[in-house]
Parts: C-alpha cells; structure tokens; sequence
C-alpha cells in the first residue's frame, strides 16, 4: 500500500465507524475498534468495554449522523492519526434534529489489510 491509500483508508475507518453508531450497527461499531482501544469523554476514559455500553445503553434516546470534514491524516507504518471537524446531527427518537460541531482526534493501527480505531477523542465546540 502506498502513503496516499493508507491515509484514504484510515479515514474511511473512521468514516464507517460512524455511519456504524448512526445505524447502531453495534457489531460493526465493535469491529472498528481494537482490543485495546480507549476513548477519552469529557473528563474520563473508556475503555472499549464501556464505550460499547454506553452506546447500546443510550441506543434507544436517537442517532447522530456525522458529517466529517477536513481530515488532516497521517500515516506511518501499521499506524496512522487524523483530526478531523465533525458537523455532526443528533436526531432524537421523537425525530427532533440538534446540530452539534465536534474536532475530532483518532489514532488508528493496521492488521492486516485492516484499520481499527485504537484511540479517539472528540471535543464539542461552542455553538456559533
């Protein structure tokens, strides 16, 4: 693989991850991460254990559909990271929408011809 395809298919990791949450797909959300995979929310980190609760817990409340833009990814190796701004939609069960604007931070590791998310953060920015 080549620098270039590596960087395109890191994004597309984390692309798919997220269309993944919108439609609780929780066995492709699993799939996307590793083993190891930590997020970090607010003031605490998850580990992948209590990301998955914590999404299929609150499964039933809506949906957010990402809206990822300007990647600026990197790759080296078995390993790559991206920033990226998410214009994200919360659409809640009762079909209400509430945008939300998220920077977005993932490191990814390759095994195989496969990129999982090993790390992700996300900060909510102000509204504007």
């Amino acid at each position: 693989m080549t620098l270039e395809s590596d960087t395109r298919a890191a994004e597309a990791a984390l692309t798919d991850w997220h269309r993944a949450l919108e439609l609780h797909d929780w066995g492709a959300v699993d799939a996307g991460l590793t083993a190891e995979f930590l997020m970090i929310e607010q003031d605490r980190i998850l580990d992948k254990a209590a990301v998955m609760a914590l999404l299929t817990s609150s499964a039933a409340l809506g949906r957010q559909r990402a809206g990822l833009h300007g990647f600026r990814t990197q790759a080296q190796g078995d390993v790559a990271w991206t920033t990226v701004s998410n214009d994200a939609v919360w659409i809640a069960s009762d079909g209400a929408e509430t945008p939300y604007g998220f920077l977005e931070t993932a490191v990814f590791k390759r095994a195989g011809d496969t990129w999982r998310i090993d790390r992700y953060h996300a900060t909510r920015l102000a509204k504007r």
